[in-house]
């Protein structure tokens, strides 16, 4: 069975590159796909004028780092891994569209090189097709460290978002749009599914805290992503520093006052 296996493969090796002139696949070149969603590689057979009623005998498709076959067509019968199908349900060997599709949610290992080989009696070629797998990054949350923070008191702006993918980042802006993410400290970790918890913690001093701060997190090519805006409280006012303004028993007092100079001038 070894032997058979080898003297296939140097057939077909043999027969692609002989005859590949009159047969091409045409691959899109990357396909991107949201994370959790279904994935399309797409690829059709074309000839030339020569090659007519063309006829399919062989379609396999491979992803780069895994061993078997995704998907292989074979003498009149289509065997496939889980997960893995021709894009359209009714195919048969004289439908050239040979796209791959991925009924699985994709997920980060998803992505990869794709090859798709396609064997004809008129000729055989092949051609590659890269996916990419991206995930959106969750609405940024800021927790104030302490919670008690205010425009006269030390502290921290902990900004915090998760699901993306791949790495983005977070940046923080004032109320004038004046940006401080270089005075501030980020960390990315690596959540289970393989989707990036960003992190970043702004330290505020005294008398340089402004009104307002928005944590932007951007994607991995530099698109905002979502906000949040922290609008830091006024400190409290004590007791101490109430100010009394002139009541309206002083008021009074002094309206008496006149009231008795009037009546005093009134009896002379």
């Amino acid at each position: 069975m070894a032997s058979a296996g080898i003297l296939l493969f140097v057939f077909t090796v043999s027969y692609i590159t002989g005859s590949k002139a009159f047969v091409t696949v045409q691959c899109k070149p990357e396909t991107t796909v949201q994370y959790g969603q279904k994935s399309l590689l797409e690829c059709v057979v074309t000839t030339k004028q020569e090659a007519t009623d063309l006829q399919i005998r062989v379609v396999t498709w491979k992803k780069e780092g895994v061993d078997d076959a995704l998907l292989v067509f074979n003498r009149g019968k289509t065997t496939h891994m889980p997960g893995y199908s021709f894009a359209e349900p009714s195919w048969n060997d004289r439908n050239m569209n040979v796209s791959l599709l991925i009924t699985n949610n994709a997920a980060l290992q998803d992505e990869g090189v794709y090859t798709c080989v396609v064997m004809t009696y008129m000729g055989s070629a092949s051609n590659r097709t890269s996916l990419k797998v991206t995930a959106k990054y969750r609405v940024p949350t800021i927790k104030a460290i302490p919670e008690s923070i205010n425009r006269n008191t030390e502290g921290t702006l902990v900004c915090t978002s998760d699901g993306g993918y791949p790495e983005g980042q977070l940046r923080w802006f004032d109320q004038d749009g004046m940006e401080w993410t270089k005075s501030a400290k980020m960390e990315v970790q690596k959540t289970e599914n393989g989707l990036s918890h960003l992190t970043s913690r702004l330290t505020l001093l005294q008398g340089s805290i402004f009104s307002q701060y928005t944590c932007v997190v951007f994607n991995a090519s530099g698109e905002k992503v979502d906000e949040t805006i922290f609008v830091v409280p006024e400190p409290r006012k004590s007791p101490g520093d109430h100010h009394v303004p002139r009541d309206e028993s002083d008021a009074e007092e002094g309206d008496y006052q006149d009231t008795d100079k009037e009546c005093h001038n009134s009896l002379a």
